[in-house]
């Protein structure tokens, strides 16, 4: 694993929102990330989630992107809810499906699509992603 992947995992360990964070490194120098029990807010039932995403050996190039959280999550807010499934509506930019999580391909999820077009590679962590994502998801 790479100085920079492995600095963005102590940091998501050691700053992060959570109750821990679990990581399975994949065959490029990256890893798969799991954080666990992250409060999301009020507008989704149950309020807390997993958070799992993929920093790949690029960081801190790349942009962490997309984010999952668990299927079980429901959308409970007063929003709009464009994206229709039987499991429970949701918001733009979120959806239902089967992703690969901790490496394992096939898990059901939501996606959680927030582009950061603007990153900067020198200021912007895996952390502070998952802090953005987490703001924007207890403002829906």
């Amino acid at each position: 694993m790479k100085a920079e992947v492995e600095e963005a995992i102590f940091q998501l360990a050691d700053g992060g929102p959570g109750t821990g964070v679990q990581f399975v490194e994949d065959d490029c120098g990256g890893v798969f990330v799991l954080v666990s029990d992250v409060a999301v807010g009020t507008s989704f039932d149950p309020p807390q989630t997993w958070f799992a995403f993929h920093i790949t050996n690029p960081y801190p190039e790349s942009d962490v992107y997309p984010l999952f959280v668990d299927a079980s999550l429901k959308y409970v807010g007063n929003g709009s809810t464009p994206s229709q499934h039987p499991d429970g509506n949701l918001p733009e930019r979120m959806t239902r499906g089967e992703f690969t999580i901790l490496g394992l391909d096939g898990v059901p999820a939501i996606q959680i699509s927030r582009s950061s077009p603007r990153r900067n590679s020198e200021t912007d962590s895996a952390l502070n992603k998952l802090l953005r994502v987490i703001d924007w998801l207890e403002n829906r």
